[in-house]
Order: structure tokens, then sequence, then C-alpha cells
């Protein structure tokens, strides 16, 4: 098993795009406790934990097939916006 810890995440982005599916795997299991830790904090402002978390996966596959490292930003920054800007899509209502 390769170590992906070597490599930044756009790095790795790159590689994931090429068609390396174990990188992809590694770059959710990377970023799901983020998603957790978001959704518990809307959680306690009113949202549904399940329904939370599985937006904020959906925005984190969106940000990983949307991400251009030509943009100059980070994918951490990148992925966070996307998970906000999915949540605030399928939520009916913000707080």
């Amino acid at each position: 098993m390769e170590n992906f810890e070597q490599y930044t995440d756009e790095e790795l982005i790159e590689q994931m795009h090429a068609g390396r599916t174990e990188v992809e795997n590694y770059l959710i299991n990377k970023y799901k406790g983020l998603v957790l830790k978001k959704a518990h904090v809307m959680f306690l402002a009113g949202g549904e934990t399940e329904d939370l978390i599985q937006e904020g996966m959906i925005g984190l596959f969106n940000a990983l097939r949307d991400y251009n490292p030509d943009k100059n930003t980070s994918f951490s920054t990148f992925a966070n916006r996307s998970e906000e800007h999915t949540s605030e899509l399928q939520s009916p209502m913000r707080i």
C-alpha cells in the first residue's frame, strides 16, 4: 500500500483524476472527520445528523470531482466551501 501522506492533496487529486480510485478512497477517509465535525455543529443548530452527514459527503464528492488546481486555491479550502454550498442548496432552512 502506497504512503499517500507524502503527497499534497492537490497532487493526489491529479492522480485521482487520472483514474487512481485508491487515492479517492484515501481522500474521502481523510476528510470524513471534517464532514462529521461540521455535521455535529450544524446538528446543534437544529439539523438532522444523518441528513447533514450525507449533505457533507455529497459536498466532499463534488469537491473531489470539481477541484481545479489552476484556480490557485488549496483543496481543503475548496472542499470546505463546496460542502457549505451543498448544505445551503439542500437545507430547507438555515439558522
